[in-house]
């Protein structure tokens, strides 16, 4: 198949130009015609700062880690919790 950038709608070129043609074409197999929610970026990484933070727990380092990740002393203790 030769499917070229001015193929793709306007607003995808940059979608196409971080994940490739062969992989947009994928995408567009499987979702084409569907609307698909992306996350925020800051929601993607979320889960990873939560382990972080559950590995970096001490018992005793709760203010350290709230400053450190920029959330209050709660969600701190309910992702200990």
């Amino acid at each position: 198949m030769s499917v070229i950038l001015d193929d793709i709608p306007y607003n995808l070129h940059a979608m196409v130009n971080i994940i490739g043609m062969d992989k947009f074409i994928e995408v567009s197999k499987l979702y084409g015609g569907t609307c698909v929610y992306i996350p925020i970026h800051r929601k993607v990484v979320m889960g990873e700062r939560n382990r972080k933070i559950i590995e970096e727990y001490n018992g005793k380092n709760i203010d350290k880690l709230r400053i450190k990740y920029q959330i209050s002393e709660q969600q701190i203790k309910r992702l200990i919790n």
